[in-house]
């Protein structure tokens, strides 16, 4: 089988962003026994074996600001024209996306969709212009299939489109090597006496909540040991977010970086907090959960899901009078440095395996359903 995966992001091997990890992941279990070629909208710098990639490079910096303006000037015909020339050239039996925004762009192969946006995401990535245009493109879509990573995206993607979606817990892996905490712990300046806190996603303060946790972390300061707060995912399109969080924050010690290799990000760690306000799914809570490290997380419902079988999951109600409650709560353990591998019973839920033989099921079903209309 011959299978396009279709990015709207940049992508490398150091993405930490869950959709361009989800691409990584597809395509590297994919590529065992088929021919894969993922297509960026972006560029690309990956190496996998028996992975072919191609560029488009619509923009030369190519992110959330860029690509809303972008869109907003008839982007979804340029995109549709590059992606169908692409296509034209090139021979492939299924199309799989990572973004509705190329919904319905795609008339002539069969095309699958992993949604990685809930509406409140959309809303907030794109103009009220540029969300119509999508959900016009969702209802006239007559042959796609839709996937998506949990139960409560299923849910949201049902109220917003009234299409019914099927569910596929994204496979999980981890690839962090855990380096030696002292000499890394130097590097930044951090003292090994201190406790790191630690979030590792986007910049994005307004979905990722980092204000949240450092919030909760002023107001009791006094009563935990010295600590540092590690935020990672600050690309230069969050330098902004960056210098804000600096300054309204520069009572406490805090690490911004870009973390191109995130083994070096949970290395330095003690705890990891994702204080998110939504997510689809929750790549990032998965990662970290796979890490072993103590791992807090805000009680959105795909976080609820996430922790469901796992003990070292801690649910807060996402605000910061309760995450600093729920921090002081679990102090102790905090202080333990203890890692602990999850349970059997939820890696399960995250094979890799399971994942790939539902999808090739789906790409199956979708040709002959294609092929039959």
């Amino acid at each position: 089988m011959k299978i396009l995966i279709i990015s709207l992001w940049s992508i490398s091997n150091a993405s930490i962003g869950g959709t361009e990890k989800f691409v990584i992941d597809l395509a590297n279990l994919l590529s065992k026994k088929h021919s894969v070629t993922i297509l960026s909208l972006g560029s690309i710098d990956l190496d996998i074996k028996n992975v072919n990639t191609h560029s488009l490079n619509i923009i030369e910096k190519l992110d959330e600001y860029s690509l809303s303006k972008y869109l907003e000037n008839d982007g979804f015909s340029d995109i549709k024209l590059k992606i169908n020339f692409f296509i034209k050239e090139n021979k492939f039996n299924i199309i799989h996306c990572n973004s509705l925004v190329f919904v319905d762009l795609i008339k002539s192969i069969p095309v699958i969709h992993t949604v990685h946006t809930n509406p409140e995401e959309l809303r907030q990535s794109f103009s009220l212009k540029i969300v119509d245009i999508i959900l016009k493109n969702i209802k006239n879509d007559k042959n796609s299939i839709y996937v998506t990573p949990s139960f409560y995206s299923k849910t949201s993607f049902k109220k917003l489109t009234k299409k019914i979606a099927l569910v596929i817990k994204h496979g999980f892996s981890s690839e962090i090597v855990l380096k030696n905490k002292k000499s890394l712990r130097y590097k930044y300046g951090i003292s090994n006496k201190e406790i790191v806190f630690c979030v590792p996603s986007r910049l994005e303060i307004e979905q990722k909540g980092q204000e949240t946790l450092l919030k909760a972390l002023r107001s009791i300061k006094e009563l935990f040991l010295p600590f540092t707060v590690v935020l990672g995912g600050c690309d230069e399109q969050y330098l902004k977010n960056k210098k804000y969080l600096q300054e309204n924050y520069s009572d406490l010690k805090i690490v911004i970086n870009g973390f191109s290799n995130k083994s070096d990000m949970y290395s330095l760690s003690d705890v990891i907090i994702l204080p998110s306000k939504t997510e689809s799914f929750g790549y990032a809570a998965l990662e970290s959960a796979m890490t072993g490290f103590p791992l807090f997380l805000s009680d959105i419902p795909p976080y609820k899901e996430i922790a469901k079988d796992n003990n070292y999951i801690f649910l807060f109600k996402n605000n910061e009078t309760e995450l600093a409650k729920n921090l002081q709560k679990k102090y102790k353990i905090i202080l333990d440095h203890k890692i602990v591998s999850p349970p059997k019973k939820w890696k399960n839920r995250y094979s890799e395996d399971i994942m790939l033989q539902k999808y090739i099921s789906i790409y199956k079903k979708c040709i002959s359903n294609f092929n039959f209309h």
